[in-house]
């Protein structure tokens, strides 16, 4: 037996197959032979026999073993495709043929669990239109309010991710905050764990699609407060160290890697004092052979890297046994995981940064910012402790570049116009602000606008041509470019733009720093919300105002400004050359020196 899940899991479906058919006649106990049929079965629907795999799995059933076993087990093997392995299509293969068993057998719970996966899977496959309708489905189905609050999460979450449905979204959104509430209203004090768990994302999708941090980050607070009550940890506090030892700083995440927060956060394991600090990394949902250059890079300046799954309770009883003094999440509520871990509070000091704006759980202690990214009354609608640190809340010493692969000639754009430039995911797009880049376009004879960025590719153009079309812009002048190889050659072609233009309400974030990297001109519009500062924040700290807009009119006067002036142009690009020679944003290690004296700081405090 323990051959054929090894062949399995190496994805060797035939010989696999082969050693269960035998097991199957070998073994008279129908109970004990279950697994062999269930893993044929799944042999068999991965070798394009879906007949012959519902064959197998109906097959194992009797008195003893009930449809909703079968159904679980499934579902647990297409997690770990999607999960551990990134194999999405193995994923959505088995919930797709769970879907054709027996269907009138099958619970409410289990039909809802089958459309909740098939949602979430289709999404991550880039299957856009698919999602869309299995979320739908579920939102369908759902009775209970956790239930709906959770569908209409995953329904946005597709609307977002196409990036051109945004009546719907909107109205979407309207529905979702409502639900939110009545849950504030009723506040559940027996909600299972998974329920308390899926909670915590639930208002992810609001600072894409208004600027209201007042309302929405009070919502957040009061949603995960409800998450994190139900899941009743009450565990005792972590001891402090009394003996003389360097602080001990755990980072915890699922991103750590060729991802935005691998990309940022690399800088500050590089140049910590391990004289002063001892640091272990916590890389959860880590999967196989994933150890890229990033990782590795973040593992080498570890003093203890762990790689593990997705276990909340063995990654938090780790943490306690390691003995962390300050504990810094860098998921916040992108991850039912971490979030759970933070809950169980297995350190006496934990910090959210970088990885997205606060979650609100009530055990996180403080969030790191700085004197731009929020504004100064943002601790009234803040659970945790602002921290801000005293010029930018992250920094690089700077970003790999390739060679660019774009070239103008070969995108039918003539040597002297003018280019702009946008990338960005579907969920960023807000039609308002594409309107305004519209207008921009517009008022800059012979000027071009590039789009890129994850989205259904055929519904975003739509989407832009209809909005340049109303402009009155001619759909000629905008082009749609494929994701680059790498992020090295993504940054190289940048240096196609004249000018880069921003999203709001939700900011670019690594793509404003390479951005600024790059010595590109861009123009932001700032907002209240963590997700409309960040752009300022960097452009600040990268010692630049040209580009900076507090309304729509300033984003569309400095859009065309930069557009049409090319001195202005080339003012901005030798500040922001210059600028890497002494300014904040690109020294990491003065960064990382002012980050250790804030958990310094938080350490004095906490032993008062």
């Amino acid at each position: 037996m323990d051959e054929a899940y090894e062949l399995f899991w190496q994805f060797k479906y035939l010989e696999a197959e082969a050693i269960f058919q035998k097991l199957i006649v070998n073994t008279a106990d129908l109970r004990a032979s279950r697994s062999a049929y269930w893993y044929l079965g799944l042999c068999q629907l991965f070798q394009g026999q879906s007949a012959n795999a519902q064959a197998s799995w109906l097959s194992s059933l009797n008195k003893d073993i009930s449809i909703d076993e079968l159904f679980r087990f499934l579902r647990n093997i297409a997690s770990e495709f999607g999960h551990k392995f990134n194999r999405y299509g193995n994923s959505i293969l088995i919930l797709e043929a769970l879907q054709n068993i027996a269907p009138q057998d099958i619970s409410l719970i289990s039909n809802l669990d089958v459309l909740r996966d098939l949602a979430r899977f289709y999404r991550a496959a880039f299957r856009f239109n698919e999602a869309l309708n299995a979320a739908k489905s579920y939102a369908q189905t759902a009775t209970d309010l956790p239930d709906k609050i959770f569908a209409n999460y995953l329904l946005l979450h597709a609307l977002l991710s196409g990036g051109s449905q945004w009546e719907e979204i909107l109205g979407v959104a309207d529905q979702q905050s409502a639900l939110i509430r009545s849950l504030v209203a009723e506040n559940p004090q027996n909600l299972s764990r998974k329920e308390a768990n899926r909670l915590f994302g639930c208002a992810f999708h609001f600072p894409y699609i208004e600027d209201c941090p007042r309302i929405n980050r009070t919502l957040q607070n009061e949603l995960v407060k409800i998450a994190h009550d139900n899941l009743g940890y009450h565990q005792p506090p972590a001891p402090i160290q009394k003996e003389k030892r360097p602080l001990r700083i755990g980072y915890i995440a699922h991103c750590f890697g060729k991802h935005s927060v691998g990309w940022l956060s690399r800088w500050i394991f590089k140049h910590h004092d391990h004289d002063q600090f001892q640091i272990y990394t916590y890389s959860f949902l880590d999967k196989p052979n994933s150890l890229d250059s990033v990782k590795s890079w973040i593992a080498g300046y570890s003093d203890k890297f762990y790689r593990l799954g997705y276990d909340s309770a063995e990654i938090a009883e780790i943490i306690r046994q390691d003995q962390i003094d300050i504990l810094v999440d860098l998921d916040s509520i992108t991850s039912d995981v971490c979030c759970e871990v933070m809950t169980m509070k297995p350190a006496p000091i934990q910090v959210t940064w970088l990885g997205l704006d606060a979650s609100g759980l009530p055990a996180i202690d403080y969030f790191i910012a700085d004197p731009y990214v929020l504004p100064e009354d943002a601790q009234e609608y803040y659970a945790e402790k602002i921290w801000r640190l005293p010029d930018t809340y992250v920094a690089v010493d700077g970003f790999e570049v390739l060679f660019p692969t774009l070239q103008r000639d070969r995108l039918d754009i003539p040597a002297d116009a003018i280019i702009y430039f946008s990338s960005q995911g579907g969920c960023k797009r807000y039609p308002d602000t594409v309107r305004l880049q519209m207008q921009i376009l517009k008022a800059v004879p012979n000027s071009y606008f590039l789009i890129k960025g994850d989205a259904d590719q055929e519904e975003i153009q739509i989407f832009f041509r209809q909005i340049a079309e109303q402009t009155g812009v001619s759909s000629d002048r905008l082009r749609f470019l494929p994701i680059a190889a790498t992020e090295a050659e993504h940054r190289a072609n940048l240096d196609i733009a004249d000018v880069v233009l921003d999203t709001y309400p939700y900011n670019g974030a690594t793509t404003t720093m390479e951005t600024l990297w790059m010595c590109i001109p861009m123009v932001t519009r700032v907002g209240e919300q963590f997700a409309a500062r960040n752009s300022y924040t960097m452009m600040m700290n990268a010692g630049i105002t040209e580009g900076i807009a507090w309304n729509d009119q300033e984003y569309i006067d400095w859009g065309i400004r930069l557009g049409t002036d090319e001195n202005l142009r080339k003012q901005v690009f030798w500040k922001l050359k210059e600028s890497r020679k002494t300014s904040p944003l690109w020294n990491a290690k003065q960064f990382t020196r002012e980050m250790e004296s804030a958990y310094k700081q938080m350490w004095q405090i906490h032993n008062q």
